[in-house]
């Protein structure tokens, strides 16, 4: 049997020991645990991110259809469409939709 030795900050050794007891383990034990999960799963047995944004996409974008009003529009109704284009000119393009 091999031994593997970590140096580590005294209050994490700490922290993650009591947290290990309230479990039932020892630290041997629960670094056994990780090992055996990282050989199972060929991974680290959690996910490594950066810092994860305040709130998810879906959040953000339920806030912004909120927050910023909106209309639908039916491109084939002639006054949502000048509404929506205003007085832009788009005479160059008559041939195109008169077609």
């Amino acid at each position: 049997m091999s031994m593997v030795t970590v140096r580590v900050d005294d209050e994490l050794k700490k922290e993650a020991s009591k947290i290990y007891k309230d479990l039932g383990l020892d630290m041997a034990t629960a670094v056994r645990m990780f090992l055996i999960q990282s050989v199972r799963t060929r991974s680290l047995p959690f996910d490594v991110t950066l810092e994860k944004p305040a709130i998810s996409d879906e959040e953000f974008l339920k806030m912004i259809e909120e927050k910023i009003p909106s209309k639908k529009i039916d491109f084939d109704n002639p006054v949502d469409v000048q509404e929506f284009f205003g007085d832009e000119d788009f005479s160059e393009y008559e041939e195109v939709f008169n077609d």
